[in-house]
């Protein structure tokens, strides 16, 4: 391989190697966004979670506090109709009253057992609160840590590809202005890749065969050439690693 021709294929696949690399960084910095959503969604799910359980406690509170007030008008009531009774001069009116003050009695306990129930129920919606308000404390405690841990790593990123890109400015500049503009063409349609060693018969742009007279082509590198399938740059890696003849 002529010298020119080995140092433009170098050149390029120096260019090439920085690009994958730069865009390696960027797919892990695009990551970043995604899981600081994932993050927010699960402190979203916690916190959900402790206001819901919260709200049912709150429920109950509201429930008890009725029944209470209830159970407290209901039971004047009965004591007042007690009162009463001394008063009453009928055998009828006497036992009307009693009736009425049984029926109450009656609604009374089964107010009492009401909230009895809801007594039960407010001490364990207690405890599933405060284990719902232990795991949105260690949610959001682990989302700041991995929040200030992605915070570095994008820090990094940013870092990495500065000085790659500052790399990538200096390869560049090896390159034919016009070759440069041929390889940017290319890579824009292909997926970032525009050079492509050829090894044994096979491009290993789009791993289909070339034909057998290219390849002897390639093997005399004295020429760029295109890989008739994917139409990347190709070239013999076995011819561009060769070492250089020396002088007799």
């Amino acid at each position: 391989m002529s010298r020119p021709l080995r140092d433009k294929l170098k050149a390029l696949e120096e260019l090439q190697q920085i690009d994958l690399d730069i865009g390696v960084v960027r797919g892990e910095a695009g990551a970043v966004p995604a899981r600081r959503a994932e993050i927010d969604v699960s402190v979203s799910a916690a916190r959900k979670s402790y206001e819901a359980e919260k709200a049912r406690l709150d429920d109950n509170e509201r429930e008890r506090r009725q029944v209470e007030t209830l159970l407290g008008m209901e039971r004047d009531k009965v004591r007042k109709w007690e009162g009463r009774l001394g008063e009453i001069r009928t055998p009828r009116e006497y036992a009307a009253l009693s009736r009425e003050i049984e029926i109450a009695r009656k609604t009374n306990d089964t107010q009492s057992e009401q909230l009895k129930t809801l007594a039960l129920a407010a001490q364990q919606l207690q405890k599933t609160l405060e284990t719902s308000a232990e795991a949105l404390s260690e949610r959001e405690m682990a989302a700041q840590e991995e929040s200030e841990a992605l915070s570095k790593r994008e820090a990094e990123f940013a870092k990495k590809l500065a000085e790659l890109e500052a790399r990538r400015g200096e390869a560049a500049i090896k390159v034919e202005p016009a070759l440069l503009s041929r390889y940017e063409g290319i890579k824009r349609r292909r997926a970032g890749i525009a050079l492509a060693a050829v090894v044994g018969n096979t491009c290993r742009g789009c791993n289909r065969h070339i034909p057998p007279q290219l390849n002897i082509v390639l093997q005399r590198a004295n020429s760029l050439e295109t890989c008739p399938n994917c139409h990347r740059i190709i070239y013999s890696a076995e011819a561009l690693n060769a070492p250089a003849a020396t002088p007799a």
